[in-house]
C-alpha cells in the first residue's frame, strides 16, 4: 500500500501572507470585473443619451428648422454651418453632426465638402411615433460608428429631414479603455496595499506568537496536558468570572465532576466551599483551605491568583485528597522520630561503650559481661513493650525516640504498663497524635533538664476507648507558678526566654479542634502532670 505523502506544515507567517494575498487577489479582481462591465454598460448609456440630447436638440433649433424649411439650400447651409460649426466645436464627444433635408441632401455636415451632397446613407425609420429620435450602431466612411436620428419638423408638423448625430466606435472604444485601465490600476493598488498589510499583519502576529509556529505551540499544548493529566494533584483554573477554563482528571474525580459538567461553569457551582473572591479581587493566596467534596472526601486546596503586567487575570486552584497527604505526613513523622531514636540511641551507645571499656580495663570483665547484659535486656524490653502497646507506627517511633533521647538526658522515661493505643478505637491522624504527644514530652523534659536533683523520672500513658483517646504525661520537673497555669496555652508565653512558648498553644488548638479537654495539676520543685482527652465523633478533618 502506497504511503499518503504528508504536506509539511509552512510558516505561519508565509501562510498568512499567502493566504491573504489569493483572497484579496481574489475578490479585488472579481470587484474589478464586475464595476468595469457595469462601468461600461453605465457609459455606453451615457453616451447613447448625450447622442440622442444633442441629436434633439439641434432638431429642435428654430434656426435649423427655419433654414431648413426655405429653398434656397445655398442660404440655408451658410447661415445654419456657423451656428453648428461652433455647437460641434464645444462637443468634444461628438465625431460628426449631420442635418439632412427631406430631399436627401446634406444642408450640413461637419466635413464641408459634404454640404450639397446627396445623403446615401442608412435612411432613419420614423413611421413609427416612438421612434422619432433613436439611437442605433451602424457602419458609415469612417468606420464603425454609433450614431442618433432626430426628426425635424417645421412649424406646421410637416417632416422636413433629420439630424444625425454620430460618435465613431475607435473613440467609445477609448472612453472604455480609459475605464477599463483606472480599474486597473486602482486593483493592483488594492493587491500592493494588500501585500503589505499582510505582511504587517504576519509579522505582527508571529510577534504576538512570541516567534513560535503553530506545530509547537500544538506540541507544546500536547505536552501541557499530558503532564496536567497525569499529576495525581487537581489542577483548577478559572477567568476573573469564576468560570472554570481548565480542570484535569485528577480534579474532577476528587470533587466527582463529569467531563460535560464543568464546561462554562463557575467553581462555586461545582464545589461551594472554593471561594475564590477574596483571591480574584484582592490577589490573597490561601495554603491548606479544608474542603469536603460532594461524595464526604477531604481536600487540602491552595488558592493562588494568576497575575499578568501587574492584573489579576484569574486562580489557581491545587487540590491534594487529604487522606494520602496525611498519610504521607505520618510516614514522615515517623522517620522523623526514628532518626531521632537512632541519633540518640548511638549517643547513648557509645557512653555505655566508654562504661564498659573502663571496667575492662580495670580488669573487671565479669561486671562488663553483666552491664551489657542488662541494658540490652531493658531496652529491648522498652521497646518491644511500645511496639507491642502503640499499634500506630508514628506514634511508636516518636516514643522510641523520645526514649533514647531521655536515655541521653539521664532521664528515666517509663511506658505506662496499661497504655494502648487501638487504631480499630480511633481514627485521629497520626500526624496531630504525634504533634500533641511531642510537645508534652519535648516540655517536659524541658522542665526536668532544668532540675539538678534527682529523681528525673518522665512516665506517658496513652489510653484508647471506641471513639475515645486519653494521654497523661507526668513529670518531676521545676512544676509551674500557680499565676503562670492560666497563661502557658497562650501563643508565645514562656519562662524560657524568646523563640519558645509555641508548643503548649499548638496542642491546645488540636485538642479543640476535636472536641476534647486537657488538665494540669503542677507542684513547684515536684513536677508536673498534663491530661489530655481527644474523640474522633464531630472532629472537623479526621481520617
Amino acid at each position: 500500500m502506497k504511503r499518503k505523502k504528508v504536506r509539511p506544515i509552512k510558516k505561519i507567517q508565509q501562510e498568512i501572507l499567502i493566504t491573504l494575498i489569493i483572497l484579496v487577489s481574489i475578490m479585488t479582481i472579481l470587484i474589478t470585473v464586475i464595476s468595469i462591465f457595469l462601468n461600461i454598460k453605465s457609459e455606453s448609456n451615457y453616451l447613447d443619451e448625450n447622442l440622442q440630447n444633442i441629436a434633439y436638440t439641434i432638431s429642435q433649433s428654430q434656426i435649423v428648422q427655419e433654414e431648413l424649411a426655405a429653398d434656397n439650400s445655398e442660404n440655408s447651409a451658410s447661415i445654419v454651418k456657423p451656428y453648428l460649426d461652433t455647437l460641434k466645436s464645444s462637443l468634444s464627444n461628438i465625431d460628426v453632426i449631420s442635418v439632412v433635408g427631406s430631399d436627401q441632401v446634406r444642408k450640413y455636415h461637419t466635413n464641408s465638402e459634404l454640404i450639397g451632397t446627396v445623403y446615401d446613407g442608412t435612411l432613419p425609420d420614423f413611421q413609427n411615433e416612438s421612434k422619432l429620435i433613436y439611437v442605433t450602431s451602424d457602419i458609415g466612411p469612417s468606420g464603425s460608428q454609433r450614431r442618433a436620428y432626430a426628426a425635424i419638423y417645421d412649424s406646421d408638423g410637416n417632416y422636413s429631414g433629420f439630424v444625425l448625430a454620430v460618435m465613431l466606435k475607435q473613440n467609445i472604444n477609448r472612453v472604455v479603455i480609459n475605464a477599463i485601465t483606472i480599474h486597473l490600476i486602482c486593483a493592483v493598488t488594492v493587491i500592493i496595499c494588500a501585500v503589505i498589510f499582510s505582511k504587517y499583519l504576519s509579522t505582527k502576529i508571529k510577534k504576538m506568537l512570541f516567534g513560535y509556529e503553530p506545530s509547537t505551540f500544538s506540541a507544546m499544548f500536547s505536552t501541557r496536558d499530558n503532564i496536567l493529566e497525569s499529576l495525581e494533584e487537581g489542577i483548577i483554573a478559572v477567568g476573573t468570572d469564576e468560570k472554570i477554563i481548565y480542570i484535569n482528571k485528577a480534579a474532577r474525580k476528587m470533587l466527582y465532576v463529569e467531563d460535560n459538567q464543568s464546561e462554562n461553569n463557575k467553581i462555586s457551582r461545582i464545589c461551594p466551599e472554593l471561594a475564590l473572591k477574596q483571591t480574584l479581587t484582592l490577589g490573597e493566596k490561601y495554603f491548606g483551605v479544608s474542603i469536603n467534596s460532594s461524595k464526604g472526601n477531604d481536600i487540602l486546596a491552595d488558592q493562588i491568583p494568576v497575575m499578568e503586567h501587574e492584573q489579576i487575570v484569574g486562580a489557581l486552584c491545587i487540590l491534594r485528597d487529604r487522606t494520602e497527604y496525611t498519610k504521607i505526613m505520618e510516614d514522615l513523622s515517623g522517620v522523623k522520630y526514628m532518626v531521632e531514636s537512632m541519633r540518640a540511641n548511638n549517643h547513648d551507645f557509645i557512653n555505655k561503650l566508654h562504661v564498659i571499656l573502663g571496667l575492662i580495663q580495670i580488669g573487671n570483665t565479669a561486671e562488663a559481661s553483666e552491664y551489657i547484659m542488662n541494658i540490652t535486656a531493658i531496652q529491648q524490653k522498652v521497646i518491644h513493650k511500645i511496639m507491642k502497646s502503640i499499634e500506630d507506627p508514628s506514634v511508636a517511633a516518636l516514643l522510641i525516640g523520645k526514649y533514647s533521647r531521655a536515655a541521653e538526658l539521664n532521664i528515666q522515661f517509663t511506658l505506662k504498663s496499661s497504655s494502648r493505643l487501638s487504631r480499630s478505637e480511633i481514627s485521629l491522624p497520626s500526624g496531630d497524635l504525634v504533634t500533641i504527644i511531642g510537645n508534652l514530652l519535648d516540655n517536659a523534659m524541658d522542665s526536668i533538664n532544668e532540675k539538678a536533683e534527682q529523681p528525673k523520672e518522665l512516665s506517658v500513658g496513652i489510653y484508647t476507648k471506641p471513639h475515645a483517646l486519653l494521654i497523661s504525661v507526668d513529670d518531676t520537673g521545676t512544676g509551674i507558678a500557680p499565676e503562670n497555669k492560666n497563661a502557658i496555652f497562650e501563643n508565645g508565653f514562656s519562662t524560657k526566654g524568646e523563640n519558645h512558648g509555641f508548643g503548649l498553644h499548638i496542642v491546645n488548638n488540636l485538642i479543640q479542634k476535636y472536641n476534647g479537654t486537657i488538665s494540669v495539676d503542677s507542684e513547684l520543685g515536684t513536677g508536673t502532670s498534663f491530661t489530655v482527652t481527644l474523640t474522633d465523633e464531630g472532629g472537623s478533618n479526621h481520617v
